[in-house]
Formats: structure tokens, sequence, C-alpha cells
């Protein structure tokens, strides 16, 4: 076998192993799972002003909600930082050579467990916002709620419909 063969198969194998990449990576991205994504990991003052636009809040709700968002500032800030620190460590650990399973899993750990403390918060804040909305709010949240879950299922299945493909 000529270099030249040996060379087209490896950027084969190579093109072929950065595309499957780049369909999982773009399912999950779709699907919220990676952080940095469009999912709920995401969620600065523009999702908000959208949120509250689609919720139709009263002038009343949303100055009752800034305030509670104001008194958790200083955690929330803390959390979002914490976040971009434990995914930007965990993505060095993945992406370092030689691949170092033990700091990968390490880091994904430390992610996990800051992961955990936000979704502690979250619940919190939401326990503090929720008795504001109105019944008909409430059931336009859990109708997102469902529409990403709905989301996050068919990114799934284009994933494995694209690994099904990858044989024909």
């Amino acid at each position: 076998m000529s270099i030249q063969n040996i060379r087209r198969s490896v950027l084969i194998v190579a093109g072929a192993g950065a595309l499957a990449v780049a369909g999982l990576l773009a399912g999950r991205l779709a699907a919220g799972v990676i952080p940095g994504g469009s999912g709920p990991r995401h969620f600065g003052p523009p999702k908000l002003a959208r949120i509250a636009r689609a919720l139709d809040l009263t002038e009343d709700q949303t100055s009752q909600i800034k305030g509670i968002l104001r008194s958790h500032a200083p955690e929330i800030e803390s959390q979002m930082r914490s976040g971009m620190d434990a995914r930007r460590a965990l993505r060095d650990a993945i992406l370092a050579d030689p691949i170092d399973e033990t700091a990968i899993r390490a880091k994904a750990a430390d992610l996990a467990r800051v992961e955990g403390d936000g979704a502690v918060l979250f619940a919190r804040v939401r326990a503090e916002i929720f008795p504001i909305l109105t019944d008909g709010q409430k059931q336009k949240i859990e109708r997102f709620h469902q529409r990403a879950r709905g989301r996050a299922d068919r990114a799934a299945r284009a994933f494995e419909q694209f690994l099904s493909d990858e044989g024909s």
C-alpha cells in the first residue's frame, strides 16, 4: 500500500470520526445537554425577557420576580462562575493528550457537584417565583417543559437515525 493510499485512508477515517462526533455534539447541543448550547444552562437577560413576554407578566409580577432574582444575585453569579469554570476544566481534561481517564472523571464529578448546587438554587428561586404566577402562566410553563422534553427526544432520535444511515 502506498503512502498516498495510507494517507487517504487515515483522512477518510478521521473525517468519518469527526462527522460522527459532530453529529453527537449537535444532537447533545440541541437537547441542551452540553453546556454552552441553547439549552437550560444558557439563561441570561435576553432569555428572561422572552420568558416574561411569553408568560405575559404584569409589571407587578415582573417587579416582584426581579426583586427575587436580585436577592439571590450573589448566589446566582457565583453559581454561573463555578459552572463555567467546571465546564472549562472538564473540556480541557477531555481534550488533553494523552487521555487521562482519572482526570476526566474527577472533572466530571466536580461538574456534577456544581450542577447539583445549581439545581438546588434553581429550585429555591423557582419556589419563590411560582406563587407570583397565575394558573394560566404556570400552565404555559408546563407546556414549555413538555416541548423541551420533545426536542430532547427528537435530538436523540435524529442521532440514532444518523448512526443507522451511516451503514447505508
